[in-house]
């Protein structure tokens, strides 16, 4: 099935929004308004059937929310027409809100599918954003409304379509603030919602400002407003590419922070303490309102900060560790080890400290034979076996290719040394299996203690052990890697 192009959605619902603009309040603008919406709704149906895999669920959520606008719109002309003038209140109320619900679902769900495991910094950030703006709506919207008159449904129900824009806005921080580029449909997405909320405001603030607006029907303008960015939500699942916005952006770019999110932040913290400034609380509620909406704020940028230096602290353990230790064993690295011999030898006494050189014999066949994954298998396997075998006040260390050290202090004669070494080269007794196949290998030993040799340096017992392994690796029949 052909696709309707993503711009010719928005385009078409522009020039049906442009007759609440030039026209507002006349029938011409409400049945352009129909049109231009019903046109919207279908597109997105038939630009859902076209999309395929876990983001469809998401869009099936945003088409939902969609219809029920429509729906609410459809139900209140028809009671209006066969039922008479309707009240502050309305069956298509229920509708009406129920899209925001909807759509604040298929944002969540869209996120979790773009960043699996990393949305907390990204939660944080919106909850702090939706924390100010929340408390915004409730200070100069609901509470001044619910203040000028007595308790009831209308008044009620009109409370409720602030909210409905802040999870309009919650959606729309989410969606920014979370892992991955917004691109493409998500590009649409958030122009949708930021319409939608500048819409929704306009309607619900300009005629409390301005009542010559109410009066002669020229907040009706916003319908058109209000129609385009629905038409933003259409395009953006029509799109070719739509089902990509749900796809997990692993790049190091979108884990960088940007700066957006800096500037939000910094607007979260300072709009409180400006208004509360500018601003009187005659109310015992608007003060509550304020110190609720301050801890809630401070709640959520403290978590953040402490979640920031946590991850810097993991960072800087791991960043020590892949200095010191070798990425494929976890052993020691040669410098860690150069630097623990000689600490050794400052206090060295007697026979230790000991150093024994290992090479693994016949790896290089392993390797030329079975490629480089096989000798990865091989070292590994070797590493653990080693790290179980010696004591946990010694270290082994990799010193590059198939060569091992061990660093040890509690050999005490030269008797002790070679039980020692024939306990690590029987560590190559047992063969290891690879994708059915039997690799063997064998192990050389060199041995070097500080007590035999003329007080020897870290590089001269180093040498010394590595002299001594070649010297047994000469004189023992060359090991080759068999296959049984």
């Amino acid at each position: 099935m052909r696709r309707v192009p993503a711009p010719a959605v928005p385009i078409f619902a522009a020039l049906m929004g442009s007759v609440s603009v030039f026209a507002p309040g006349t029938n011409a603008a409400h049945v352009a308004y129909l049109i231009g919406f019903s046109g919207v709704v279908l597109c997105a149906w038939l630009g859902l059937r076209t999309i395929s895999g876990p983001s469809k669920g998401a869009f099936r959520l945003v088409t939902a929310a969609l219809t029920v606008w429509l729906a609410g719109d459809i139900l209140y002309d028809l009671m209006d027409r066969f039922a008479g003038p309707l009240g502050d209140v309305s069956p298509s109320d229920l509708l009406w809100l129920a899209g925001y619900p909807l759509l604040m679902a298929a944002m969540v769900k869209l996120v979790r599918l773009r960043a699996p495991g990393r949305l907390r910094d990204g939660l944080l950030d919106a909850a702090a954003m939706t924390t100010v703006v929340a408390w915004l709506f409730w200070q100069f919207l609901i509470l001044p409304a619910a203040e000028a008159q007595d308790l009831s449904p209308g008044m009620v129900v009109g409370a409720l379509y602030p909210f409905g824009d802040v999870m309009f806005f919650a959606g729309t921080a989410i969606l920014v603030f979370a892992p991955g580029a917004t691109r493409g449909s998500a590009r649409y997405l958030v122009s949708a919602l930021i319409l939608t909320i500048i819409g929704d405001v306009s309607i619900s603030l300009l005629p409390v400002l301005f009542e010559n607006l109410s009066r002669s029907g020229q907040a009706d303008r916003f319908d058109g407003l209000l129609l385009l960015a629905n038409s933003l939500l259409a395009a953006a699942i029509v799109r070719q590419d739509a089902a990509k916005v749900a796809e997990p952006d692993r790049g190091v770019a979108s884990q960088r922070l940007h700066p957006a999110r800096v500037v939000f932040l910094g607007i979260a913290l300072v709009v409180l303490p400006t208004v509360t400034g500018l601003h009187s609380f005659g109310t015992l509620l608007s003060r509550v309102s304020l110190l609720v909406s301050i801890a809630l704020l401070t709640t959520f940028i403290l978590m953040r900060f402490v979640f920031v230096v946590r991850e810097q602290e993991r960072m800087k353990i791991a960043l020590a560790h892949r200095a010191e230790h070798d990425q494929l064993t976890g052993l020691a690295n040669r410098t860690t080890l150069h630097s623990q011999l000689e600490l050794e030898l400052l206090r060295a006494s007697g026979f230790g400290p000991l150093v024994l050189y290992l090479d693994l014999d016949g790896f290089k066949q392993i390797n030329d034979r079975y490629g480089h994954a096989a000798g990865d298998l091989i070292l590994v396997e070797f590493a653990r076996r080693l790290t179980s075998t010696i004591r946990p006040a010694d270290t082994a260390a990799r010193f590059g290719g198939d060569e091992f050290v061990v660093l040890t202090t509690a050999v005490h004669d030269e008797a002790d040394a070679g039980r020692l070494a024939d306990r690590l080269r029987a560590l190559a007794d047992e063969p290891v299996a690879w994708r059915g196949e039997t690799l063997r290998f064998g192990v050389s030993v060199g041995l070097a203690a500080w007590g035999p040799l003329e007080r020897p340096n870290a590089d001269g017992l180093f040498a010394a052990a590595d002299a001594a392994m070649y010297a047994e690796k000469t004189a023992r029949k060359p090991a080759t890697a068999d296959q049984t």
